[in-house]
């Protein structure tokens, strides 16, 4: 459980929303189990093991010699525990022996949650929660989530884990959640001012009435130093050898405002979002605001119940006002892919990504670049 003070506020807001937090807590403590298991019945535990590979091939403007090879590896060990009927739990230890720099296997807990259902409708979670803004698409992240339909994702796509609490409200036409967290490894808020990274505070809305459209919209905002955990994404599973996050488009980090939609028919899938990040003060000199725009389309065309065709643009730009000319200053992506499932439990994904960035761009790459990338997992 996530602890923090409220000392040295930096929005008169804060109290509030830390009544709200202690609120929730009360309530979903203060909620007894339903239907308790019987004396001496362990709990209900599912165990499932994934492993998936990835290689590359791409190719930079400026360089030489692509950059190709055998980049990516992730293997888990995940466990559903359901401890009565209102209480679950999900444990993942995940390790990619070349995440973050790291070069060795050692198998650490990737995301865990803890559910309490308050209602047939309400859901308070506590742990490390999904933090983003996205209410219909899937992000790419290995075997867990081999439904996805390319291997990497957007440049925009703004969505990582952080400790914290949640709740989710899920009614038959439309749902909800509101998150308050921060990143792993922020200082906590300190009495005597040395440290004031804030809360993340996202709330999202979604309307799910119609089978063929569903539309959503979410806002998201920090109150200290740190910023929005999720503005810079959670990696695109491309190695441009600049850094883990650096073909990932730089967002503002301080406010950030976002709408989507997903059309579905027959065999085809459509996703539509789009959004715009402001941040204060960035510029030095005219004290200019840090202000981005993007947005973004995807179709996933299923040929058959194994095999399916997908492709993706995005475009994130720099909007600010200390920027002259705002077409120097984006990048867009496009990806197109397909994926088939080798059989029940292994699929194979194939795609082709091009991204032109412009002179001042939101990224470190720096320069444009394109390739191919694979990825081969088994989820059981």
């Amino acid at each position: 459980m996530s602890t923090f003070t409220t000392s040295n506020t930096s929005t008169p807001l804060q109290p509030l929303y830390a009544g709200l937090f202690a609120l929730l807590m009360l309530v979903a403590t203060a909620v007894p189990a339903q239907a308790q298991m019987d004396d001496g019945e362990l709990p209900s535990i599912d165990f499932a093991v994934n492993v998936a590979q990835h290689a590359q091939y791409l190719s930079l403007e400026n360089a030489d010699d692509p950059i190709a090879g055998f980049q990516r590896i992730r293997a888990g060990l995940n466990a559903n525990v359901q401890f009565s009927e209102n209480v679950s739990a999900l444990v993942m230890l995940e390790q990619e022996p070349n995440d973050f720099g790291f070069q060795t296997v050692t198998p650490a807990v990737d995301f865990v949650i803890l559910d309490v259902a308050l209602n047939e409708n309400l859901t308070f979670r506590t742990g490390s929660p999904v933090t983003g803004l996205m209410n219909f698409r899937g992000y790419s992240d290995g075997p867990v989530v081999q439904g996805n339909p390319l291997v990497g994702n957007s440049p925009a796509d703004m969505i990582t884990a952080g400790q914290g609490v949640k709740l989710i409200g899920a009614f038959d036409t439309f749902g909800f959640d509101l998150t308050i967290n921060k990143g792993f490894g922020g200082a906590l808020t300190t009495a005597d001012g040395t440290s004031d990274t804030g809360l993340n505070y996202i709330g999202k809305v979604r309307f799910t009435g119609s089978d063929l459209v569903k539309v959503g919209a979410g806002v998201a905002f920090q109150s200290g130093n740190q910023g929005l955990v999720f503005a810079t994404g959670d990696g695109d599973n491309y190695d441009a050898q600049v850094g883990t996050r650096a073909t990932h488009a730089q967002l503002p980090n301080e406010t950030i405002l976002h709408a989507d939609a997903k059309v579905t028919a027959g065999s085809a899938d459509l996703d539509f979002w789009g959004g715009y990040a402001t941040q204060s003060d960035v510029y030095a000199g005219d004290n200019s605001d840090y202000e981005a725009l993007f947005f973004g389309v995807g179709a996933k065309l299923n040929l058959t119940d194994a095999f399916h065709l997908a492709g993706r643009y995005t475009y994130a730009g720099n909007q600010s006002d200390a920027v002259d000319n705002v077409n120097d200053a984006a990048l867009d992506r496009i990806q197109l892919g397909l994926g088939t499932k080798v059989y029940d439990h292994a699929m194979f994904k194939l795609e082709y990504v091009y991204q032109n960035e412009g002179n001042t761009n939101l990224s470190g790459v720096g320069q444009n670049w394109q390739g191919v990338t694979t990825e081969l997992s088994f989820n059981f």
